[in-house]
């Protein structure tokens, strides 16, 4: 399902997460390449725009879990762009990451999600840094917040002031809450991470797991739960 949240946003909701596709006069941007059924939800998304693949100068990545990379080498090979991701993903990416603790459960999903969908592996990606300002869409600021995974990082869309979240948090049922516990390979950080979306006080937040709540909603739904 498409669904635009303002003339150059829109959500797409893929089976079970989304992915966002920002949009300007001079390019556009595509942050998480979403789950099954994506590529033709996005590649409709672009054609409603009067759009292409050719048009997405930028992809970046909040971290490597499946359902959010599922479709990540189809789209880098119609953009001819590579996706942009923190160095610590790399693990995740590959399928090899080391998990511990109530985090085994994650990779035994990860390993069979990925036998079932045959996964294809996306090609090299380049490397995201904590502050780094991304040159799309009227700049967006890489925020590295650690926790569900150790190179999970936060996108602020400086335009708009708004936060895309990724997995840092979900939001359902008129509340936020963070993801369950066997889906996160580093949680001692979660602290720091929520702290410093805190302290960056965007005007809104999106997460990529969440109900239609709006932006506003879902950051007043944070700042109840973590503040």
């Amino acid at each position: 399902m498409l669904v635009q949240l303002q003339p150059d946003l829109y959500q797409i909701r893929t089976f079970m997460v989304s992915c966002y596709l920002l949009i300007s006069e001079e390019d556009a941007c595509l942050i998480d390449g979403g789950f099954l059924g994506g590529l033709k939800l996005i590649e409709d998304c672009l054609k409603r725009e009067s759009l292409s693949w050719g048009n997405i100068s930028h992809i970046l990545l909040t971290h490597g879990h499946l359902d959010h990379t599922y479709n990540l080498k189809r789209i880098t090979a119609r953009t001819s762009q590579k996706f942009r991701a923190h160095p610590l993903e790399a693990d995740h990416i590959r399928g090899s990451h080391k998990y511990r603790g109530l985090s085994k459960g994650c990779a035994f999903i990860e390993f069979c999600g990925r036998l079932l969908f045959r996964f294809q592996k996306p090609r090299t990606f380049a490397p995201l840094s904590d502050k780094q300002l991304i040159p799309t869409c009227g700049g967006i600021q890489v925020l590295h917040t650690p926790g569900h995974t150790a190179g999970h990082c936060c996108f602020h869309w400086k335009k708009h002031d708004l936060l895309f979240s990724g997995d840092l948090f979900a939001t359902g049922h008129r509340r936020s809450f963070l993801p369950p516990a066997f889906l996160n390979a580093c949680p001692e950080h979660f602290p720091a991470s929520l702290a410093k979306v805190i302290d960056l006080n965007p005007t809104g937040i999106l997460s990529n797991h969440c109900d239609l709540a709006d932006a506003n909603t879902q950051k007043r739904r944070f700042f109840d739960t973590f503040k």
